[in-house]
């Protein structure tokens, strides 16, 4: 089943955000752990693309969709923000004490750990990331 939820760059969307993966989820993955994951790798993406993709500008759209697909649950989040690549974000050095590391990154590094797959494309001027949960 497709699903599909169109929001605007504002931190108060995140509700909305919220209620989309409460209501259709829960019919895809039955592993409590595994929707946790997914819920948390949402969670943490939309509110990066909401916090950093388009500066300044607001009222801006961010688009969602979700798909079961056999055994797998996949996720994607298309903005037409700044470009920007997560996947060429350079892994944090877990062995820095938390006062040596620098700001930001754990967000991203969380979400590929909590995903099968993730992918990443610029097309007609958007950011398209996807990402894929194995759920069986």
């Amino acid at each position: 089943m497709h699903h599909t939820l169109y929001i605007k760059n504002e931190l108060c969307e995140l509700s909305r955000v919220f209620e989309f993966i409460e209501r259709n989820l829960p019919s895809c993955v039955s592993d409590k752990r595994k929707l946790s994951q997914v819920k948390l790798a949402i969670e943490e993406l939309v509110a990066n693309v909401i916090m950093y993709a388009y500066g300044e500008r607001k009222d801006q759209d961010i688009q969602i969709e979700m798909e079961c697909r056999g055994t797998q649950l996949q996720v994607t989040v298309i903005d037409s923000g700044i470009p920007f690549n997560p996947l060429e974000s350079k892994d944090p050095d877990l062995s820095l004490s938390v006062e040596e590391r620098p700001i930001g990154g754990l967000g991203i590094f969380l979400v590929k750990q909590l995903m099968t797959e993730l992918r990443y494309e610029r097309a007609s001027g958007k950011n398209v990331l996807t990402m894929i949960k194995d759920l069986g």
